[in-house]
């Protein structure tokens, strides 16, 4: 979802509708007054990106600092100019234009619509939303060189002994060849245990993830790495910013749709709203999680993209 924030109503509006027709339903827009009315909105309305005026007939030094804001409650700012910029986008271009623009900041690399994300992480706050059957199909069939998942649950088999974590806090440079002893084949998809240890996976940090996605995704290695990551698994959310893409099972019931809601409150509060641009809901049909269907679940991930 966009918002538009603007000091000129009928342009806000005439925006809005042409943005919700030209775009196919790629962009969903919506009308604020100003900006303090998100406070008002939220979590119910949840804009992933707010487009703001920036007015040539403001004195210079007061256009510089609007275009310093890059954040309002923690959803990411893209500003509209009156002149052609590249500080951000020309108000009176064509709409199809506009929403090409748009849709480039929606789906920048690393972004949500990124086609090429070759790290991406499987993380909800949910439970039992279908997280790791998620993750499975996603890595795909997971021989050497292809897709991996990487399971970071909190509550794992104890039975896991792996070295891999130890190694990737010592910044091991064998560590690929570590991987590859450990690693097993289940249902045909390639799956990496780093720890059956709450307390152990609670220690890893954004720049322990953004090391292993170095080593790992290397020409000859994996073309692919999926985490599943359970919702207690990381200490700082701030570690799923060194994914690609988020994708996020959701649920349709009243208290799961509250709990996604409070979750993504809880990210613009921290101002984390960069994050949100990369998180994708999903939400899986019941009997495909139950037969680990992975066609059916991609199929579902296919459209919601």
């Amino acid at each position: 979802m966009i918002g538009i924030c603007s000091e000129d109503p009928e342009y806000a509006s005439g925006l809005m509708l042409a943005l919700n027709r030209v775009s196919k339903g790629e962009i969903e827009a919506m009308v604020f007054s100003r900006p303090e009315a998100l406070g008002t909105c939220l979590p119910v309305h949840e804009p992933d990106l707010l487009v703001m005026d920036v007015h040539t007939q403001k004195p210079e030094e007061e256009k510089m600092r609007d275009r310093e804001i890059k954040e309002i409650y923690g959803i990411p700012v893209c500003r509209l100019t009156e002149e052609p910029s590249e500080d951000g986008i020309f108000k009176y271009q064509s709409v199809r234009e506009i929403c090409q623009e748009l849709l480039s900041h929606v789906r920048r690399p690393g972004g949500v619509g990124s086609q090429c994300s070759s790290c991406i992480a499987v993380f909800s706050p949910l439970g039992r939303c279908g997280k790791t059957a998620l993750a499975r199909a996603l890595a795909g069939k997971g021989e050497t060189g292809g897709g991996l998942c990487v399971e970071l649950e909190e509550y794992a088999e104890r039975s896991v002994h792996s070295e891999v974590l130890y190694q990737i806090k010592q910044r091991t440079p064998d560590i690929y060849e570590a991987v590859v002893r450990e690693q097993v084949m289940e249902d045909g998809t390639m799956v990496l245990h780093v720890s059956g240890m709450y307390s152990e996976l609670r220690d890893v940090q954004a720049e322990d993830l953004k090391w292993l996605h170095g080593q790992l995704l290397q020409p000859g290695r994996y073309q692919r790495l999926v985490y599943d990551i359970g919702s207690a698994s990381l200490s700082d959310l701030s570690g799923l910013m060194t994914f690609d893409r988020i994708y996020m099972p959701v649920l349709s019931d009243e208290r799961s749709v509250r709990k996604v809601n409070l979750f993504r409150e809880t990210l613009r509060e921290r101002r984390m709203g960069e994050l949100l641009m990369r998180i994708l809901p999903v939400e899986l049909p019941e009997d495909a999680v139950l037969r680990e269907d992975a066609r059916q679940i991609l199929k579902c991930v296919e459209a919601c993209a």
